[in-house]
């Protein structure tokens, strides 16, 4: 079939097609325009194993402090599953200030997202309404984990760690109306010709 038997299926069925255009253009830009202001705050962790001995100290080699290198890699991992703890997550509401919102313990696990890249980095990530509150969160996250990984220390001094911060950023994660408007459009369009070709050949197979 060529081309322009397309467009003339297309206008045969205009009606069908602009409905379907125009519903997935307009549905796509109300419900972007209903979406809530949003901002993401994030920051990345770095975990760090105190040395006991350095270079300077020993007459053999450390292997430029491999070994603690890959504590800190390990240790990072309990870190990050720190924040899909309910408690600590409760923890660090606590200590920015910011009321806990009141949803399930499997929501409140999924409420930061932290994912570790190797060796010892931890990418961490919130998306909240406000502003101020999403950078309060992300910096009391930090505080947490240095918090936790102290009281870890207390009872093994060998297993001492620094969680070393970058200061948070916050930037508007709001859907951008228009691009998502011509994002509608541009499916409504790909649908709208779907649904003519649907309805041609259907009444094609009654007639035959």
């Amino acid at each position: 079939m060529e081309l322009r038997e397309y467009i003339k299926i297309i206008f045969k069925h205009w009606k069908a097609f602009w409905l379907i255009v125009i519903l997935a253009t307009v549905g796509t830009y109300l419900f972007t325009k209903m979406q809530p202001q949003a901002y993401l705050a994030s920051t990345t962790l770095t975990v760090n194993k105190s040395s006991v001995l350095k270079q300077s100290q020993v007459n053999y080699y450390l292997f430029d402090n491999y070994y603690n290198v890959q504590s800190s890699g390990l240790f990072s991992q309990i870190v990050t599953s720190w924040f899909e703890s309910p408690a600590v997550v409760k923890e660090i509401y606590t200590e920015a200030g910011v009321t806990l919102p009141e949803v399930s313990q499997g929501k409140l696990a999924k409420i930061f997202k932290a994912v570790r890249a190797e060796p010892a980095t931890i990418n961490v990530s919130y998306v909240g309404s406000d502003k101020v509150e999403a950078e309060k969160l992300v910096d009391a996250a930090a505080d947490i984990m240095q918090e936790k990984t102290n009281e870890m220390g207390k009872s093994d001094r060998e297993s001492v760690y620094d969680i070393v911060r970058f200061a948070p950023i916050v930037t508007d994660s709001t859907p951008n109306i228009l691009l998502s408007t011509i994002i509608g459009l541009i499916a409504g369009i790909i649908f709208g010709i779907i649904v003519a070709l649907g309805i041609n050949y259907f009444k094609a197979g009654k007639k035959s």
